[in-house]
């Protein structure tokens, strides 16, 4: 993948993004493209040498890298940063984990710098992905009992907290995930080595499902001239006439009040849109653009 400067950064910056220090070893698939969706894992193979990103889209992962470098300074309980091996069939999966804490529980931690928006409950992703990991330590021979995430909440605002409760009130939160038994496991090992074995091998492709597309539904939303945000968003025109009728701003006879609007929001593709490196090259996201 060629990286970009299209934001005119720093030399230094765009340096550091170009030597990305990662690496998936000796193995065929790693745990985050495992759980990750199969069309992107094989349009990403398929088009290698034809990928571009910019080095500022780019800057979260670099800080993301920054706080695995600081977490070397932390007490020797356990280790950090290691890269384990499993076969899955013929293929070789491997997995790296932030940092496992020897203790009775045996606790695998990952740290995520992330947004305050998944105060509101842990990514599906995330509990995969520990899980998967968790699987990957065992059968090394480590002895894995709970699953954290770290959150570090890149855009945490102090006077956020203080006005509101159901905010984070505070930077870091741990948060615990559920732990699989060793047989889910092991069958949504096997089952997500398959898919991207077909799609690799037999070119059999799983199209992006809703959630793997960040597929955001079309809306109604209640507007009012001169505010930035809506007054409210609801699935259907029905439910947001309903509402803005409850709530006085439209009239019982449907007439809106000055300035009131009922605003058709259609459905967002967020992740073909503005986040996938491979979308130029994907017939499905090319489908739903000429559909």
């Amino acid at each position: 993948m060629r990286i970009t400067n299209k934001g005119n950064l720093p030399d230094a910056l765009v340096r550091a993004v170009e030597n990305d220090p990662y690496t998936s070893g000796h193995s065929d698939i790693t745990v985050t493209t495992l759980i990750g969706p199969v069309q992107i894992h094989y349009l990403r193979r398929k088009h290698e040498q034809d990928l571009e990103e910019d080095a500022i889209d780019r800057i979260w992962s670099l800080l993301g890298q920054a706080v695995h470098t600081i977490l070397e300074r932390a007490e020797q309980l356990g280790l950090t940063e290691k890269r384990l091996y499993m076969p899955v069939g013929k293929w070789n999966l491997s997995g790296q984990f932030d940092r496992l804490v020897f203790t009775p529980e045996g606790i695998l931690q990952d740290y995520k710098v992330t947004s305050t928006w998944t105060s509101l409950g842990p990514k599906p992703e995330w509990e995969a992905q520990l899980n998967v990991l968790a699987h990957l330590c065992r059968h090394n021979g480590y002895d894995v009992s709970k699953l954290e995430i770290v959150a570090i909440y890149r855009d945490w605002s102090r006077a956020q907290a203080m006005r509101s409760p159901d905010y984070p009130q505070q930077m870091v939160r741990v948060v615990t995930i559920p732990v699989w038994t060793a047989d889910v496991a092991h069958h949504y090992i096997e089952q997500r080595v398959d898919l991207h074995q077909q799609a690799i091998l037999l070119e059999q492709v799983q199209p992006c499902s809703n959630e793997d597309r960040w597929y955001r539904g079309e809306e109604w939303a209640v507007t009012k001239a001169g505010r930035k945000s809506a007054l409210r968003c609801l699935a259907t025109y029905e439910e947001a006439k309903t509402w803005a009728t409850e709530n006085g701003h439209l009239k019982p006879d449907g007439t809106a009040l000055a300035g009131i609007s009922l605003v058709h929001r259609p459905g967002k593709n967020v992740r073909c849109e503005s986040y996938c490196s491979v979308s130029r090259f994907c017939p499905q996201w090319a489908g739903l653009q000429n559909p």
